[in-house]
């Protein structure tokens, strides 16, 4: 551990006032060509980079390149899509300010954690040929995978309904209420959002972390995912914290594993 790093913070990869991103680069990077990117969660319209700070130093301190980036928020005229849009953005600005460093970044690992980890498996699942940086792997803490199944967010509702599938409606830009819930369209656009949908062989290794206890992400919907990697042949690993829900707030030890996996990804995949 050596906590020699340059901090870059808040540098601009767009003209919204969302668009910035934090990069962590080491001293003596043991890697020169990868990062680790960390997009934080809060249901894809909450949160900020600054979650994943200690994330970035941790693995800073271990010799990597990290960063921690915002993004908009959806809304009715911002989707998933465009979050992803702002990935591409925030890698191409990241490119460009490691390369004043000397530091010619390829290789890109996506982290996160509920719909930062969705974003993460969506964009290495869908964008790695088109991204700026080529995702090798993904490390997702409680990702949803599947949008469109009934049971999905299932801890939320009664009086959150209707903040529920307009979340829901925002994320997929189509409108849904409870009430005409997941007819033919809806189905469709939730799935388009749902990374299962987009698991092949061509897919980068990927790390899941998940909750027993989750009442967001039901853990069937986490084991199908597993079970539609173990088919595709796509190097995968899973780590469940038996004692924590959503936020995996009661397993430390499991929590240093996740990091392991983390670095063992690194060593292996950059």
């Amino acid at each position: 551990m050596n906590d020699k790093f340059v901090i870059i913070n808040n540098l601009p990869y767009g003209t919204h006032e969302r668009q910035k991103v934090d990069i962590f680069i080491p001293e003596n990077a043991v890697n020169k060509n990868g990062i680790i990117l960390f997009i934080h969660g809060g249901g894809w319209s909450d949160g900020d980079k600054a979650f994943h700070h200690a994330d970035c130093q941790h693995f800073c301190n271990l010799g990597y390149i990290c960063a921690s980036m915002n993004y908009r928020f959806v809304a009715e005229t911002i989707s998933v899509f465009n979050e992803l849009d702002d990935v591409t953005a925030a890698l191409e600005t990241i490119k460009n300010k490691c390369a004043e460093h000397g530091l010619n970044i390829e290789k890109l690992i996506l982290s996160g954690g509920s719909a930062g980890a969705h974003l993460a498996l969506l964009y290495a699942y869908t964008r790695k040929d088109k991204a700026p940086v080529t995702p090798v792997a993904v490390c997702a803490y409680c990702p949803p995978v599947s949008c469109s199944k009934p049971d999905f967010l299932f801890g939320i509702s009664d009086e959150f309904d209707d903040w529920k599938y307009g979340l829901l409606s925002n994320c997929c830009g189509v409108r849904l209420t409870k009430s005409d819930f997941l007819n033919e369209s809806q189905q469709r656009a939730l799935k388009s959002i749902s990374p299962e949908e987009y698991v092949c062989a061509s897919c980068v290794p990927t790390a899941v972390f998940c909750g027993k206890n989750d009442d967001l992400i039901p853990a069937e919907h986490i084991l199908d995912f597993i079970g539609l990697l173990n088919n595709a042949g796509v190097k995968n690993d899973l780590l469940v914290y038996e004692n924590s829900g959503h936020t995996l707030d009661k397993d430390t030890e499991t929590a240093i594993q996740a990091k392991n996996i983390i670095k063992k990804y690194a060593v292996m995949y950059f």
